[in-house]
C-alpha cells in the first residue's frame, strides 16, 4: 500500500524520478516536508495515508492528476490543497508533470493538542480541491520557514501546522450544531444532484427550494445541516470546478465556458474564477495545457 505521506522509501517510486526531500521536520506526530519529483511514466494506483494527510502545490501549475476520493464515484482533479482523511483507500492516476509540494502529515496525539481532545478532523471527508486562501498562506509560511529556519523556528512551525488543522475544520467541517443534527441526507442529495444538474441555469436559494418542493428557509437550513456550508456557497464551489475541469478538457471558447457554468457574462466569470484560484481562466487554461 503507498503511503503519501511517507519519504516513499522502498515503495518502488515507479514512474518517479528525480524525487528529493529539500526539507523536513516533525512536531510530536505531525510532520512536514518540501518535497521535488517528476512523474515521467504513465502509472496509477491503490493508496493510504495513515495520518491526516494535506499537500500543497508550490510551482502554481495546476495538477492534472485524477484521484478518486474515498469512492468510485467521486473521482476528481487534484487542485492546489489536497486532504485525505486516514485509512481509508485511494485511487490515484498520476499526470505526468513536475511536482514540488508541501506535505503535510497530522498525527492523533498532535490533533489531541490542538482541540483538547475533541476529534473534529474525524468528520471531514476528503478533497481533492480546496480552495482556502488562509490555508494556502499557511502552506507558503511552512515552506519558508523549512527552508530558512529563523528564530523559534520549531516554534513557528508548530502554530502553523495548528493553523492548518484548525482552519481545514473551519472551511471544511460540518459545525457541532450540523452534526447533531443532520437528519435529512436525501433531501441533501436531493439538492446537491439538482444543483449538478442545473449549474447552466441561475440558481437562487429560491428556484432549488420550488424545484425539491421545499420552502426557502427549509432548503437552506436543511442544506447548511447536512453539508457544513451555505448552499449558495455550494454553488459557486461547484461552478468553479467545473469551469476548472472544462478549462483543462475543451477546447470552447471562454465566453462559451462561462454560460455553461451559469455565469451571466465573462466578466463576472472571470471575476469569480480568479477570486477562487488566484488565476484568470485563460492563465488557468494555458498553465494546464502548457507541457511539463
Amino acid at each position: 500500500m503507498f503511503r503519501p505521506e511517507s519519504d516513499w522509501s522502498g515503495q518502488g517510486r515507479f514512474g518517479v524520478k528525480n524525487f528529493f526531500i529539500e526539507a523536513a521536520t516533525s512536531v510530536r506526530d505531525a510532520y512536514v516536508d518540501v518535497r521535488h519529483f517528476d512523474w515521467v511514466q504513465p502509472s496509477s494506483g491503490v493508496f493510504s495515508p495513515e495520518r491526516h494527510y494535506l499537500d500543497y502545490s508550490l510551482d502554481g501549475v495546476p495538477r492534472r492528476s485524477m484521484v478518486s476520493m474515498g469512492r468510485p464515484d467521486r473521482r476528481a482533479a487534484s487542485g492546489d490543497i489536497l486532504y485525505m482523511p486516514p485509512h481509508r483507500q485511494y485511487f490515484g492516476e498520476p499526470a505526468l508533470q513536475q511536482r514540488h509540494l508541501v506535505c503535510v502529515a497530522l498525527g492523533e496525539k498532535f490533533l489531541e493538542k490542538v482541540f483538547d481532545g475533541a476529534q473534529p478532523l474525524n468528520r471531514v471527508e476528503p478533497c481533492a480541491d480546496i480552495q482556502n486562501i488562509s490555508m494556502r498562506r499557511l502552506f507558503e509560511g511552512l515552506a519558508a520557514e523549512l527552508r530558512t529556519p529563523g528564530f523559534a523556528s520549531q516554534t513557528m512551525i508548530e502554530s502553523m501546522l495548528m493553523g492548518l488543522a484548525v482552519e481545514l475544520v473551519r472551511h471544511m467541517g460540518p459545525s457541532e450544531r450540523a452534526y447533531g443534527n443532520a437528519r435529512n441526507p436525501q433531501q441533501v442529495q436531493k439538492i446537491i444532484d439538482y444543483v449538478m444538474d442545473n449549474l447552466s441555469q441561475p440558481l437562487t436559494v429560491a428556484d432549488i427550494a420550488r424545484d425539491c418542493n421545499m420552502s426557502v428557509r427549509h432548503v437552506a437550513r436543511v442544506f447548511r445541516e447536512g453539508s457544513g456550508v451555505s448552499l449558495g456557497e455550494f454553488v459557486a464551489r461547484s461552478r468553479i470546478a467545473m469551469a476548472k475541469e472544462l478549462l483543462q478538457k475543451d477546447d470552447a471558447r471562454i465566453k462559451e465556458i462561462s454560460w455553461r457554468c451559469g455565469f451571466s457574462s465573462t466578466s463576472s466569470f472571470s471575476a469569480a474564477f480568479r477570486s477562487a484560484t488566484g488565476q484568470t481562466p485563460k492563465a488557468f487554461r494555458s498553465s494546464s495545457l502548457r507541457p511539463h
